[in-house]
């Protein structure tokens, strides 16, 4: 579809001087920088020189004191403890943090881990999962990326004489859960600083708490945040302050770690030059595709395995389950487009598929599919257990989805997300009752700008910006992130500079060269997807939207525009 492109206001002259001048930066970075936010001296400092230091004490978190009393206890007294996660990838990285700081402190036949099914259990803490901790005399539970809406659940497990620390980063509900000590930063009553921690995060910072106790070498502590970026940047939370410090702590980890099933996971020839967008797209696909398609257990033992010829097994089992998983999003996507034609849902507010044989653990990779080719709020369910139905929410530009289904949620069994992502269960006699409101509470809240797809523009420049100062400024401002995003350029009235090549499988992108007259050198520019366009871009002039990538071929680095849009110029009616 095609984008609007919405150029960001130009910041105010003075201030473009002031940055320029304090930080000797050009006039392009400094604006790109205040578009950030950075518009003095202090910030620029925390921003580009994230340490340590600058995290936040874990006892400014609710409950941290009680939380970190109640382990030492059960710790003292010999209780075990269960390492209760997630099956995504910021639920089972938060699992493997947890049980790796445990293990240096207690143990190992004291404590254990319990990643629920997600075929059988669902999302979250799970009736199942409590029975195996009364079956197997665990008394304390703690719970990681969950738990902050399971209410019943935790009275549940009190009943059976089972304590629940709850360390979560979703928004609670109207009531807290009577846990004996509830973490989540999102707590309204909770003073902690940084409120976007992942829920790795979040059980990091109890591990931090701990440590004012157990005292394992800072080093060792600090070596788990390798773990932690993979969860930050899985989980695409916020790349600023907190999270900013623990992921540029946790590359530098990652690029060199010990973890032996992490280490599994990296190319070779990519490992000391590993960066969020590496992790987006190399590793938490492979993670997630255990918990999508088996069980999410795998990923988390091949992530606390110590054992090489373990690990390399369990690797080999998740990529064949990654390649199950493409198959299946592949096969359910192309079911779902021919559905929404069917059912006449071209000219909708929203979307609503159902597939009885599509698989929960690609439903959501479903939605987001659809989301991409139709730009709509979308659902896919599919069946689940008992009777009932699931669906995942994907959702448009800065439309909350979330609020939307909440409008629906008289209807659900369970329910829970964040604006651009929900997930539910519902009985299946009330689906269609269930389109048709969704349907009317979405054409009552979508606003006009929601509706098609926009591409926000950082600024418009000349082919000549893009120098050597430019690439370098562009490495100071990573790792990047929401609120913290590759900055998207701009130039206009462009042509080729005669080099013009179809790659990949079928030709479906192009690769050509545009001139900077300043060096005298080309620039590449890689179109993925636009390998249709050949003719127009060997005919006409164009415009590129694009962000600017690295390659790197035996330690050397080399620039290219990543095109994101284009607008060719249709030629002129005098010529």
């Amino acid at each position: 579809m095609s984008q609007e492109w919405i150029f960001s206001e130009e910041p105010d002259a003075e201030l473009v001087d002031s940055i320029s001048t304090s930080l000797g930066f050009g006039t392009l970075e400094s604006k790109i920088l205040i578009l950030r936010g950075i518009d003095n001296y202090s910030k620029a400092r925390a921003f580009f020189k994230p340490n340590l230091t600058d995290i936040h004490n874990p006892f400014l978190m609710a409950d941290m004191q009680i939380a970190v009393e109640r382990i030492a206890t059960a710790i003292e007294n010999g209780e075990k403890i269960l390492v209760f996660g997630d099956y995504d990838v910021d639920g089972t990285t938060a699992v493997a943090v947890m049980y790796r700081y445990l293990s240096k402190i207690v143990q190992k036949q004291y404590i254990d881990y319990y990643i629920p099914d997600r075929n059988v259990e669902g999302y979250g803490i799970s009736i199942d999962g409590i029975d195996f901790a009364k079956k197997n005399d665990f008394s304390l539970i703690i719970a990681l990326d969950c738990g902050i809406k399971s209410l019943d659940k935790i009275d549940y497990a009190s009943s059976l004489n089972i304590d629940f620390i709850i360390c979560d980063h979703h928004l609670p509900g109207k009531e807290i859960p009577k846990a004996v000590a509830v973490l989540d930063p999102k707590r309204a009553d909770c003073r902690y600083p940084f409120k976007e921690l992942s829920g790795c995060g979040v059980g990091f910072k109890l591990c931090q708490g701990l440590n004012t106790i157990y005292k394992i070498p800072e080093n060792e502590l600090f070596e788990l945040t390798d773990l932690l970026a993979v969860s930050i940047a899985a989980d695409i939370v916020s790349m600023t302050g907190e999270n900013r410090v623990f992921a540029k702590q946790g590359l530098k980890i990652l690029r060199k770690t010990r973890n032996i099933g992490l280490r599994l996971l990296i190319p070779e020839d990519k490992i000391s030059t590993f960066e969020i967008s590496n992790i987006v797209f190399e590793i938490a696909p492979k993670i997630n595709a255990a918990g999508r398609i088996s069980h999410g257990k795998a990923a988390v033992e091949l992530m606390v395995s110590d054992n090489l010829k373990e690990a390399h097994e369990i690797v080999n089992n998740i990529l064949d389950l990654n390649t199950s998983r493409r198959e299946l999003d592949g096969f359910s996507t192309v079911q779902a487009l021919e559905q929404i034609i069917e059912t006449d849902q071209i000219n909708n507010f929203s979307t609503v598929v159902y597939g009885s044989n599509w698989n929960k653990g690609v439903i959501g990779i479903v939605a987001s599919r659809l989301t991409e080719t139709y730009y709509k709020p979308t659902l896919v369910f599919t069946d689940g257990n008992n009777g009932e139905m699931v669906a995942s929410a994907r959702s448009v530009a800065d439309f909350d989805v979330h609020h939307a289904l909440d409008k629906c949620s008289d209807l659900f069994l369970r329910f829970g997300g964040h604006p651009a992502a929900a997930g539910l269960s519902m009985e299946k006699q009330k689906f269609e009752q269930f389109k048709v409101k969704f349907e009317n509470v979405v054409s009552a809240q979508i606003e006009d700008h929601q509706k098609k797809p926009s591409l926000k523009i950082d600024a418009a420049i000349k082919v000549e910006d893009l120098d050597k100062d430019f690439f370098n400024f562009l490495r100071k401002l990573m790792p990047f992130g929401p609120e913290n995003m590759k900055p998207v350029l701009a130039i206009k009235n462009l042509k080729t500079s005669g080099f013009i090549k179809l790659i990949g499988k079928e030709n479906a992108h192009i690769k050509f060269h545009i001139l900077n007259e300043k060096t005298g050198k080309n620039m590449e520019c890689l179109g993925f997807k636009l390998g249709k366009f050949e003719n127009d871009f060997r005919s006409k002039n164009f415009d590129l939207a694009f962000t600017i990538d690295e390659n790197h071929w035996r330690g050397n680095v080399t620039y290219f525009l990543n095109i994101r849009d284009v607008k060719f110029h249709e030629p002129s009616d005098f010529n």
